[in-house]
């Protein structure tokens, strides 16, 4: 996923948060793929010492990576899909806030705001933000058991080996044995944020929400429950849960929801089972009955909820009926889409054409004769729904670009009020609270006209932020959508065959 548009918007983001040096290198890296040292260095026309700290900058963030050539040098590569996952960072937090408290979010935001932290700095820094922030003392003992939560749990994992930036081109590293067999230090572990497990968490709050909205709470908490035990008995990255029995999603069950007998728990399940997204798919009838979950269908449900809305507002209630048709018989003809979906041919043709310029539905040619003409061939409406989500994630990303270019631009514009008031706040902060007649002399000195133009620019920012966060979520469903399709269509590739021996 290398466009023009996701990278201006990863160039934007780096730009945004480390400066124009190193989105210079990062850009330069997306054009070439790869590089050595010195290609870096001539082409962002940088010095040596700018592009080393850069690249120290990438690594540590983990969004540039290091591997050696035949020849033996360094090359440096750029991962846009781990900068774009910076978008999402305030919904990881309120995540790990939401779950696991204080303690955890602030732990969680040291190692986002680091990209990569050693243990020894990590512990200090979370106890005194704490203390400085909170207002609560936490011991060492308390935010390492924290920590090891997060680790367990997936959302922290400890970094592997880093590879260090090349002073000039001629870096030499010890091999990888060695350094293995060299005893670790436990404050010398090194941890950062796992930004797939958080997709993959975000993914069955999505699936959660879409049960809860659709069948009720109780089927929520069901589908929730059943996400749990899956999380133990199946690799994360699998387009279908393990195997879960009736019998373990009884016994885990929250006691809130006063579902006291298998019979009842038999018909909430079996109508998860015959609802038309079919996330969960009935397999066998042991313990009770066995049920697994279809990650990939679940994620082209959502996906195609997310087409339906969009084609609702952009092209009416007719236009929508007309898409649902195509979605759910694949193929039909004009004539077919008219009289199914009770339309005049007048009006079923401007609509089919609205939505075929705008690349939201295709057609197949079905001829039936070899010189297709036109008089002896079908022409067959369809929706391309793995190109449609290709087309609307790149439209979520322009629209993040835009969001955030003109958010940029209104602080830019408003620079020397954000200023002042950012000056003013940093005394009223060292101020004791004994000296209350200071404080209100210094808020004076923002006049009326001031307040309200620092209050209109709060409000549009905070505004434009929703949007990014709200548009960074609806692209994780067709990231998740476009994984699977992609693993899906892979694993349906014939294997070559190994040469006995």
């Amino acid at each position: 996923m290398k466009t023009s548009v996701c990278a201006q918007l990863a160039s934007l983001i780096v730009k945004e948060t480390f400066g124009d040096c190193v989105a210079d290198v990062v850009l330069y890296l997306i054009r070439k793929v790869k590089s050595p040292f010195r290609g870096v260095c001539s082409g962002t026309k940088l010095s040596q010492k700018q592009v080393r700290l850069c690249l120290t900058i990438g690594i540590q963030h983990n969004y540039i990576f290091v591997s050696k050539h035949p020849r033996g040098f360094n090359e440096y590569s750029v991962d846009i899909n781990a900068i774009l996952h910076r978008l999402r960072y305030p919904s990881y937090v309120y995540c790990i806030k939401l779950l696991y408290g204080n303690v955890s979010e602030v732990l969680i935001e040291e190692i986002l705001h680091h990209g990569q932290i050693l243990h020894s700095q990590l512990i200090p820094r979370t106890i005194n933000k704490l203390k400085k922030n909170v207002k609560e003392q936490v011991s060492n003992v308390e935010a390492t058991e924290k920590l090891e939560v997060l680790i367990k749990a997936r959302f922290v994992e400890i970094c592997p080996d880093m590879e260090t930036v090349e002073e000039g081109d001629s870096g030499s590293h010890s091999p990888p044995s060695k350094r293995a067999r060299t005893e670790i230090n436990y404050n010398d572990r090194c941890y950062r944020v796992s930004s797939l497990r958080f997709s993959y968490y975000h993914r069955d709050l999505q699936m959660v929400e879409a049960f809860t909205r659709k069948l009720g709470h109780k089927h929520g908490e069901i589908l929730s429950t059943m996400l749990r035990l899956s999380e133990v008995k199946s690799a994360p990255a699998a387009t279908e849960s393990a195997v879960i029995t009736s019998n373990e999603v009884f016994n885990t069950l929250p006691q809130h929801l006063c579902i006291t007998s298998r019979a009842v728990l038999d018909v909430y399940m079996m109508t998860m089972v015959n609802d038309e997204m079919k996330m969960l798919v009935k397999v066998g009838d042991d313990g009770g009955g066995s049920y697994i979950i279809d990650y990939s269908q679940a994620m082209t449900a959502l996906a195609i909820a997310n087409a339906e809305a969009l084609v609702l507002e952009r092209f009416g209630s007719k236009s929508l009926r007309l898409f649902r048709l195509l979605i759910l018989k694949q193929h039909l003809e004009q004539k077919q889409l008219e009289e199914m979906a009770m339309i005049p041919t007048k009006d079923a043709k401007q609509l089919l054409y609205n939505m075929y310029t705008h690349r939201f539905i295709s057609t197949t040619d079905i001829s039936k004769t070899a010189d297709h003409a036109a008089s002896r061939t079908f022409y067959c409406f369809k929706v391309p729904m793995e190109h449609l989500g290709g087309q609307l994630r790149e439209a979520n990303y322009k629209s993040i670009l835009n969001l955030m270019s003109k958010r940029i631009q209104i602080l830019s514009d408003n620079r020397r009020l954000l200023d002042k008031q950012q000056k003013m706040e940093a005394i009223i902060a060292t101020l004791g609270e004994d000296e209350a007649d200071q404080k209100a002399e210094i808020e004076a000195m923002t006049t009326p006209s001031e307040q309200q133009q620092l209050q209109a620019v709060k409000n549009q920012t905070n505004r434009l932020e929703n949007g990014e966060l709200q548009l960074a979520s609806t692209t994780l469903t067709w990231d998740m959508f476009l994984t699977y399709k992609s693993t899906k269509r892979l694993s349906s590739l014939p294997q070559p065959k190994t040469a006995a021996k």
